[in-house]
């Protein structure tokens, strides 16, 4: 049989059959969730708060929402995640990804918006098939990068994370290095002018990768500069700056300002407190992000490539570490190869110095999460990269003319594709078995609360605000800042409730203040294991 034929059948399959694992999380929580209460309940802050934004734009064409008591509390009523500018709230991100969910939540619903991300995650593994094969020129290694991407134990996490905007923007990035490599294969102008799209699309989806993409291109089109003309270069320059044009419109619109960013503290002026920073300008703000937001420690930048790349990634670097031993002791580095050996330090150095000296404010994430901890879902493109290393290496030990040979070489892809997916589902705090569970358990808490607690209640919860955002009004504590004297500026216009799981030691603090301001919490009784709801009134 044909071997383009025999891949085609194979990677239908498998495009089909992954299809419906990165639906794992919306079949059996969030689409019926949305047809049970309308209301959908995510892990991370930033996927409600995607969700919310979307589904605004869609709805209304708006990326703002206004809350009027914020007018009354110096900007105390919004979930983690979102800002507040004048009042209103805002996304606290980079919105094109929410105009790309919105944008298609205008054609297909609430339900599509859900679906968006496990369709392109599916759909790119047809992609790193055509950019191996033009980059390599071999259908087996082509056919083994595409299988064991599908099944990358990130990659099938992060496609069910459906509000987060990891698997767009690896997507446009593959995309528009596709339409980049068509380009230069059919000197057709048409797929320059789509890999401009895709590439600025992707850049502005997520500002702060464009370095080593602008490396990775910029190379690209070096080594192909006899095929490509003024007329290239004219295409998409415009494109870029019309891409740029909308989103400094979308930022004028949304914020105030076209050089304002969704980590900007508006209210210092500064970038928000994850990052490392200080009182600075627009311009400023984006540099730093360009270079290194987090600083640099290289001691914590070890440690993290070591758990959340060595660790969880080690099968697959064992393979390329054999593969580029076999390359170089074979002497077999071919052109593409040396490419590939000269870029790869370059993206890896980039990454791991802007991301890995990230540390975690929440105690609690870095001690329990694995697979879905934020710095996972930012090594993205490095796990992607070293896969046609290991896919090279698994074909040369294993592949052969023997029939023995070829049901090795599949035993091994499709171990390796098992044992990836089991990491994403069983990963012991944190997989998606464990999401499902906890998404169960924040929607039984919701209908409790929604029984006792008033439409137009706000809610004050340390970290429950996505359980009860958007269909309520919620409060979150901020450290130092003044919490209580605060709400007391709205006790007479709304119901305010707490929902929290402090004990009595922790919970008499409270009162405490609360006293020296005339009101006191009412017990609601117990909603959830530790959980209680207390009404917050006057005396």
């Amino acid at each position: 049989m044909n071997i383009r034929l025999t891949h085609n059948k194979i990677l239908i399959i498998s495009f089909l059959v992954f299809l419906f694992i990165y639906n794992f999380t919306n079949i059996f929580v969030w689409w019926p969730m949305l047809k049970d209460t309308e209301h959908l309940i995510f892990n991370w802050p930033d996927s409600t708060a995607n969700y919310f934004f979307s589904s605004l734009f869609a709805n209304g064409g708006n990326l703002w929402f206004s809350e009027m008591l914020n007018l009354y509390t110096d900007n105390l009523l919004h979930a983690r995640s979102i800002n507040v500018v004048g009042g209103n709230l805002v996304p606290m991100t980079f919105l094109p990804a929410i105009v790309i969910f919105g944008a298609f939540g205008r054609i297909l619903g609430e339900f599509g918006i859900l679906a968006l991300t496990p369709f392109l995650a599916a759909l790119s593994g047809l992609l790193v098939y055509r950019l191996v094969y033009y980059i390599f020129k071999d259908l087996d290694i082509a056919l083994a990068s595409s299988l064991l991407f599908w099944s990358l134990a990130p990659w099938v996490f992060f496609a069910n994370e459906v509000m987060l905007p990891s698997i767009l923007f690896i997507f446009l990035v593959l995309a528009g290095f596709w339409a980049l490599a068509k380009s230069i294969i059919l000197e057709k102008s048409l797929y320059w002018i789509l890999a401009s799209l895709f590439l600025s699309l992707a850049i502005f989806v997520r500002p702060t990768e464009v370095v080593w993409l602008s490396l990775i291109f910029i190379f690209i089109v070096y080594l192909n500069r006899q095929k490509i003309y003024l007329k290239h270069y004219v295409y998409g320059f415009v494109i870029f700056l019309a891409v740029l044009f909308l989103f400094l419109i979308l930022n004028k619109n949304t914020y105030g300002s076209y050089f304002s960013i969704g980590y900007l503290n508006f209210q210092s002026n500064s970038l928000s407190t994850e990052f490392s920073g200080q009182k600075t300008s627009g311009l400023l703000n984006y540099l730093k992000l360009l270079i290194a937001p987090f600083g640099l420690d290289f001691i914590l930048l070890t440690k993290n490539f070591y758990k959340y790349f060595i660790e969880i990634f080690a099968p697959y670097l064992v393979l390329a570490f054999l593969g580029v031993s076999i390359i170089f002791y074979k002497k077999q580095v071919t052109s593409p190869w040396k490419k590939y050996f000269l870029l790869s330090p370059f993206v890896f150095i980039i990454i791991l110095l802007y991301y890995g000296s990230w540390d975690l404010a929440d105690p609690l994430v870095k001690e329990l999460n694995k697979i879905s901890i934020s710095y996972v879902r930012y090594f993205l493109p490095l796990y992607i990269w070293v896969l046609p290393l290991a896919a090279w290496a698994i074909k040369k030990m294993f592949y052969g003319p023997t029939k023995i040979n070829k049901v090795a070489y599949y035993i091994v892809i499709v171990a390796l594709m098992l044992t990836s997916v089991k990491l994403a589902f069983y990963s012991k705090n944190d997989g998606l078995w464990s999401n499902m569970d906890n998404l169960q358990n924040y929607n039984e808490q919701y209908k409790a609360v929604s029984q006792v607690v008033e439409k137009e209640a706000v809610i004050i919860s340390e970290r429950s605000d996505k359980v009860f955002f958007p269909k309520y009004r919620v409060i979150v504590p901020q450290g130092d800042l003044p919490l209580w004297s605060r709400v007391k500026n709205i006790i007479n216009l709304v119901p305010i409730y707490y929902y929290t799981d402090k004990n009595s030691e922790l919970l008499s603090v409270d009162q405490g203040e609360l006293d020296k301001l005339n009101l006191k919490l009412e017990d609601q009784g117990k909603i959830w294991h530790n959980f209680s709801l207390y009404k917050v009134s006057n005396k």
